[in-house]
């Protein structure tokens, strides 16, 4: 992956984000086709590859989004960054299920640790921002993972396309 090519992910998980996350909402709906036109346009404008942290809620959209994609943008690539191996096991069987199909269909996978530690999820959102030039996100202004994300991208200049603006 080539910095200069990659964009990367951030946003929060379903209880943070419109309707609790409740994806059959219109706001939902909406933000799923923000996330859509925001990857287009990035490619259009020579993004390839896209990396999720793979966290439920925002970064499973925008990974699911990038797979649905595939058929249509050649040369698009999804990137999934894991903090630790084990991560899609500490989720809700429904959501490890779906997270492991996502692993199964990304062109990378990247496990930032072997087994869980206290600060790997912001390792893991260093590591996207240090092999990026944009972040696709959604981000109100509140603290937590996303804010420090958001935050870490605005210090190290990537270009910001934040969804939040638009819903």
């Amino acid at each position: 992956m080539n910095p200069e090519t990659t964009c990367c992910f951030t946003g929060p998980r379903p209880k943070k984000l419109p309707m609790n996350g409740n994806e059959s909402s219109p706001e939902i709906l909406e933000l799923k086709s923000k996330i859509r036109l925001a990857v287009i346009d990035s490619y259009e404008e020579g993004f390839r590859f896209f990396i999720s942290g793979m966290a439920e809620g925002f970064d499973i959209f925008a990974a699911e989004t990038v797979l649905e994609l595939k058929n249509s943008l050649p040369g698009i690539c999804l990137a999934a960054a894991l903090p630790y191996s084990g991560a899609p096991e500490a989720h809700r069987k429904i959501v490890s299920d779906r997270i492991k199909k996502i692993l199964s269909k990304a062109d990378f996978v990247i496990s930032l640790s072997e087994n869980y530690v206290p600060g790997c999820e912001h390792s893991r959102n260093r590591y996207m921002v240090e092999n990026s030039t944009r972040i696709i996100g959604f981000y109100n202004g509140f603290s937590g993972g996303t804010a420090h994300c958001w935050n870490l991208a605005l210090k190290n200049n990537l270009e910001t396309v934040n969804l939040y603006e638009s819903i």
